[in-house]
């Protein structure tokens, strides 16, 4: 759910979170027919925010919606230089690292499965021009701002050169009991775990918006706009547990692994053979396939969402997928065979890209279910060694989604007939 570089990244820390005082604010940003509100209780230089969709729509659409935009909790931790997003239906959790590049061993080490690519660089340009209009809300002296965020991605980086550019424009108040605020910027990555190295430039702090407009642009051409009010705002004294990772909680190597349930055994490479016995006889030994890592132009993608999709059509065929860690399990030749993929070309619609921000935007990139994208791809079939073609075929196809549904698509297209052939 996810492709993760979008190609618009909403930076949130670059805005003051309140600092040394408890607050909570309740507020409502309202975009084409559809609203969220959004709870953001902050503590120090600690932020979380809860939000929640608002619609009018059947009970089968407000079923699918929450299917596809599942509400997640985001939780900032300035002070440690990271962010969690938190899926509280299915109690799991995924810690993202402002900066990948500076991310100590020591943090990584507990983290073996999470692959990490930091490629290229982003500037951040953030500057703020006051009015010098003023005006009391919510007992606090308000202005009237408008501020820019830019950010300049270099022709290296996770999705090549691009720029992107947010405008906000209201009434911002300073929540901070003294001056000291978050500036550190929040760089979301892509589903195949690509970020850029942060670059600041400037980074001027408007303070809390209260009430105004955001508008996003894309290379220099305006994609969105949204309209933001307060509907609350209190001072409270808040647990410190509503800043720190859930206990009882799983961590999740991806954000992508937040927007499904935890996955069992299948998702883990396994080389024991399932035997046992049934009426008329022993049950026969299963095939065991594994998927292999994607070549070609696989760097936007989710592959082990992906992966994770072609173990669950081979469990359905009557065989066993595994879906690998490293090319050491196949060279150990326990797999009768391999499934790989490659990319040959993909390609995603610029309302596909809006998407990505509104998923970035509403803490769930699953929204991003708009506009089409093109998949040309192979499926092959291996022997055991990992390179002997024992069956191919191509797929081409033009969805409504984003990279990922449309490579998705392709394989449903050939997988099944491709699966007879060994089963």
């Amino acid at each position: 759910m996810i492709n993760k570089i979008l190609t618009f990244i909403l930076i949130a820390s670059l805005s003051a979170i309140p600092a040394l005082a408890d607050y909570k604010i309740t507020q409502k940003r309202t975009f084409e027919e559809m609203g969220i509100e959004t709870t953001i209780y902050s503590k120090g230089v600690r932020e979380r925010r809860e939000s929640k969709f608002l619609m009018n729509a059947d009970p089968q659409m407000l079923a699918m919606m929450e299917q596809m935009m599942p509400n997640l909790t985001e939780i900032s931790q300035c002070d440690l230089k990271q962010d969690i997003t938190v899926n509280p239906k299915y109690k799991s959790y995924f810690i993202d690292y402002h900066d990948w590049s500076s991310v100590p061993p020591a943090k990584l080490a507990r983290r073996p499965r999470q692959k990490v690519t930091v490629k290229g660089t982003v500037t951040i340009s953030s500057v703020v021009v006051d009015s010098g209009k003023r005006k009391q809300m919510f007992g606090m002296n308000a202005r009237w701002a408008k501020h820019t965020l830019e950010l300049d991605r270099s022709a290296d980086s996770c999705d090549g050169a691009g720029k992107m550019k947010i405008e906000k424009e209201g009434w911002f108040v300073t929540l901070s009991l003294e001056a000291k605020a978050c500036s550190t910027p929040r760089m979301p990555g892509n589903d195949s775990g690509c970020r850029p190295k942060p670059i600041i430039k400037s980074a001027q702090d408007p303070g809390f918006m209260l009430e105004g407009t955001t508008t996003f642009y894309e290379n220099g051409k305006q994609q969105m706009s949204e309209k933001l009010e307060t509907l609350d705002l209190s001072k409270a004294t808040l647990d410190q547990s509503l800043f720190e990772a859930p206990i009882g909680f799983t961590e999740l190597d991806s954000y992508s692994e937040l927007l499904k349930p935890i996955s069992g055994p299948a998702n883990t490479t396994a080389t024991t053979t399932i035997t046992g016995t049934q009426p008329g006889g022993p049950k026969p030994k299963l095939k065991t396939i594994a998927i292999d890592f994607f070549s070609g132009n696989a760097s936007k993608l989710d592959q082990n969402e992906l992966r994770n999709h072609i173990s669950g059509k081979v469990n359905a065929a009557g065989m066993s997928g595994f879906a690998i860690n490293s090319q050491s399990e196949i060279a150990g030749g326990t797999f009768e065979y391999v499934i790989g993929v490659e990319i040959k070309k993909v390609k995603e619609s610029g309302a596909s890209k809006i998407g990505g921000l509104f998923g970035k935007v509403t803490g769930n990139d699953s929204a991003s279910q708009i506009g089409n994208s093109q998949a040309n791809i192979v499926v092959n079939i291996l022997g055991k060694d990992g390179k002997t073609v024992v069956a191919s075929a191509p797929a081409n196809v033009d969805v409504k989604g984003k990279a990922n549904d449309a490579v998705r698509a392709a394989i449903d297209q050939v997988i099944g007939s491709l699966l007879a052939k060994i089963n």
